[in-house]
């Protein structure tokens, strides 16, 4: 992303403020693992939405001054002794031309900084970002600094910025759907490759291996989430991670994986057979997963609520399902569909973004349908990323096999 973006990002939030008010952002540490390891470092994507900079211990700060927003990035400081270990450093002229903030100054100097701010005058907003998803997670840089503000300077009113980015991010900017376009790109190579792996005998792990490896291949190391693939029985654990099956003759094998580019998210669902034929039982399944998916993408276009596709992906499921003599009751539908068909996407694998309100053209956002039949032990989805347009839908992983025949087809090369 060139900074442009970020300081378009900046000016967006900025413009929630009020005379006096201060926005405080933190990239995040990384997390203690066990003994003197540590996870790795994983940037907080509001930060990471306003800066572009993914280092740990950074700050930014905005200051709404009589209508001008001062912005202000804090990070550590070079240290020549401490990067032997852990890596270089950013230099301040790297750091303007990522983000385009200046000035840029010590991390350590923060809270002498935002104290004496706060101090300045009798009262004051602070806006930090508390997850809305965690409210309990107290032990969270955001939580920590709040509750030290609140009981050094209880005159100021701390209010959360977290439900701004829920609107900023649900709709995608022009470099944000390219970026999913190329993240997508990857995603549709890597599972290709599975495709082709896959056979009786392989071992989950060793599929996870050929998608991995072809991220590898296009530059990336990251998956966008930990990676599903699973085999037989284990289709029925819809976030199954352990990854370590043998596949058998006659299973159906799922991936649910995504690759990521510039931090941008895919997340695609795909069902293929491990001797690269669907039984008959298995293929009349598919292909009412196949139709719901398609029935859904049919109905997204802007203004359309969000509900919408669930309803539609159990109706089709239902109509499927009582065909073969499974179903009478559409009642019972949720014996078979266990979990929702939409999600946004984006820097997050389930982006930030509202449910209660229509779609809007430029949303990214999942369409997932899926059917689970235990007494055929035959579980599956199919799951694409859509891009709402000013009339209806793209789907962005159309070059990803999804019918019978292209799985097949692809299987056999």
């Amino acid at each position: 992303m060139d900074k442009t973006f970020y300081i378009h990002n900046r000016r967006s939030i900025a413009a929630y403020m009020a005379t006096g008010d201060i926005m405080l952002f933190f990239s995040g540490e990384s997390v203690r693992k066990t003994a003197d390891e540590n996870y790795p470092f994983f940037t907080n994507r509001n930060f990471l939405y306003l800066t572009g900079i993914q280092q740990e211990q950074s700050a930014l700060l905005l200051q709404n001054h009589v209508g001008l927003v001062q912005e202000r990035l804090f990070v550590l400081q070079p240290d020549v002794a401490q990067e032997v270990w852990t890596g270089r450093r950013f230099t301040e002229e790297e750091l303007d031309e990522i983000s385009g903030i200046e000035p840029i100054e010590d991390i350590n100097h923060l809270s002498r900084e935002l104290n004496a701010l706060l101090a300045s005058q009798p009262t004051r907003t602070l806006w930090l970002c508390f997850d809305a998803l965690s409210p309990e997670r107290s032990f969270d840089i955001e939580r920590e600094f709040g509750n030290r503000i609140r009981n050094r300077h209880p005159q100021v009113v701390i209010k959360n910025s977290y439900p701004l980015f829920r609107a900023l991010r649900k709709v995608k900017a022009p470099e944000e759907i390219e970026a999913v376009r190329r993240a997508m790109q990857i995603t549709a190579a890597g599972i290709r490759q599975v495709m082709q792996a896959a056979r009786p005998g392989r071992m989950e792990y060793e599929l996870e291996a050929a998608f991995n490896a072809e991220l590898a291949a296009h530059g990336q190391r990251r998956t966008a989430f930990p990676s599903i693939v699973s085999a037989g029985e284990r289709n029925f654990y819809l976030h199954y991670s352990t990854l370590q099956g043998s596949v058998a003759d006659g299973d159906l094998i799922l991936t649910d994986v995504g690759a990521t580019y510039d931090e941008y998210c895919t997340d695609i669902a795909r069902v293929f057979p491990a001797n690269g034929h669907f039984s008959e039982r298995q293929a009349q399944i598919y292909q009412i997963a196949y139709t719901a998916n398609r029935a859904i993408m049919a109905q997204v276009r802007p203004g359309v609520p969000f509900g919408l596709p669930n309803r539609v992906c159990m109706e089709v499921a239902f109509e499927g399902l009582k065909a073969l003599g499974l179903l009478n009751d559409p009642a019972d539908i949720r014996r078979y569909v266990w979990h929702g068909t939409t999600h946004h996407v984006g820097l997050d694998t389930h982006d930030v973004g509202e449910y209660d309100e229509p779609m809007t053209e430029n949303m990214i956002f999942t369409v997932d349908a899926g059917i689970y039949v235990h007494e055929w032990g035959i579980g599956l989805r199919i799951e694409d990323d859509v891009l709402v347009t000013a009339d209806g839908c793209e789907n962005l992983s159309a070059s990803i096999p999804t019918t019978i025949q292209e799985i097949e087809s692809a299987m056999a090369q």
